[in-house]
């Protein structure tokens, strides 16, 4: 029993070393940057455009990309009917888009025009960001 353990920490103590000079040779590297999506209409009701913020960490070979934040600076809003729509319906079109990572999410009902559009200026977003 004593000589198993023995070997093991001798093992252990060998190989750490190369496991820190690995961990630093691979060190990721991180960018978070912001792309603004098209602007597209929501019908008769105005225009809507998205911003995302990805983060983008790139390790050895690896790259992989997250969507952090997405805001939605331009929305319809020139009426109360529109305006309502947009309040309702952006929180959860944001919160499916965060949660799928990607443009494919589902329409709101009510606000089918406000979901099209958001998910037409997202998925131009994404594109950027993968672009870049």
């Amino acid at each position: 029993m004593r000589r198993a353990l023995l070997t093991f920490v001798t093992a252990a103590a060998i190989a750490l070393p190369v496991a820190n000079a690995t961990a630093a040779a691979t060190k990721a590297k991180v960018v978070i940057r912001k792309f603004t999506g098209a602007t597209y209409e929501a019908d008769r009701y105005g225009s809507l455009q998205v911003v995302i913020t990805v983060k983008k960490t790139t390790s050895g070979n690896k790259v992989t990309r997250k969507i952090k934040a997405i805001s939605v600076p331009v929305y319809p809003n020139h009426t109360g009917r529109s305006l309502y729509i947009s309040d309702n319906a952006i929180p959860i079109l944001r919160s499916e888009a965060l949660q799928a990572q990607s443009a494919r999410i589902d329409l709101v009902s009510g606000a089918t025009y406000t979901s099209d559009a958001f998910a037409s200026s997202l998925q131009s977003a994404i594109l950027k960001a993968h672009r870049a």
